[in-house]
């Protein structure tokens, strides 16, 4: 297995133990990670039941696993394509299956929040989720 499988594979087994321990009912979680530069990084993450977006809250033990695994995967892409990622979002269902959607350009790209659902840098296609009222 590379070492981008295995990255991402312990990504998503942290991604999955979040939102297990989460009182929301859900069946895909989604992790969105910013990082312009090495010194400076962001995360969003969501669920989704059906339809329905809901924000997912993430202790700081989470996001201190998650940011030192996601750094390392970018380096990793940059030594393959000499392009590092600017964002990365990262997607579980309660099947355990995962994906991963790399940005190497456009930081506001792949936005997964309430705000950007129906936009044309939403995550989401516009019939995937229904808009918040």
């Amino acid at each position: 297995m590379s070492k981008k499988n295995e990255l991402t594979l312990l990504m998503a087994k942290v991604l999955l133990k979040l939102t297990s321990e989460s009182p929301q009912a859900w069946d895909q979680s989604y992790c969105r990670f910013l990082a312009q530069d090495k010194n400076q990084a962001s995360f969003q993450f969501m669920s989704r039941l059906g339809k329905t977006l809901r924000v997912l809250p993430a202790p700081p033990e989470y996001t201190d696993l998650l940011g030192p695994l996601m750094h390392s995967l970018f380096d990793e892409m940059q030594t393959e394509t000499t392009h590092r990622p600017v964002l990365a979002v990262l997607t579980v269902d309660a099947a355990k299956t995962y994906k991963l959607k790399l940005e190497y350009h456009n930081p506001h790209a792949h936005e997964i929040s309430l705000q950007a659902l129906g936009t044309k840098t939403s995550y989401f296609a516009s019939d995937e989720v229904d808009l918040p009222l």
